[in-house]
């Protein structure tokens, strides 16, 4: 039987729930069958933390959530994320990015087959949401 490494999407929004919903589909879309969804919401004031408990509602044991009483900032925030990242592997998302299906998958069989690469990048595609 195959192993498949742990991967820690992390994802540190503030705000961007007109996004947020997508950002999240992107990530439990992906073809990849062991990843944990590391949030740190930075309070939000649109909603975007009732949103989340939904989610950590519907995929019981799928998501970790931070969900900050006071706006702390990006670095705060994001050292508290990476402290609840258990994965072998970490990939980093704000909350108005996405992934393309099959982005996790690609990268962990490239880092897997190449163990003496520290780190994996793509090239992305910025895009206008209006």
């Amino acid at each position: 039987m195959k192993e498949y490494p742990l991967v820690s999407v992390a994802i540190i929004p503030y705000n961007q729930k007109e996004y947020f919903r997508e950002c999240i589909e992107s990530v439990l879309a992906q073809d990849y069958p062991n990843i944990e969804i590391v949030i740190g919401d930075d309070a939000s004031t649109d909603g975007t933390q009732e949103m989340l408990k939904e989610y950590e509602k519907k995929y019981s044991g799928k998501f970790k959530l931070i969900l900050s009483e006071k706006n702390e900032g990006i670095t705060k925030n994001q050292n508290k994320v990476l402290t609840l990242c258990k994965g072998k592997y970490i990939a980093w998302m704000v909350g108005d990015d996405l992934m393309l299906h099959g982005k996790i998958r690609t990268q962990i069989e490239y880092m897997e087959n190449n163990p003496n690469c520290a780190i994996c990048y793509h090239n992305l595609e910025v895009f206008d949401s209006d």
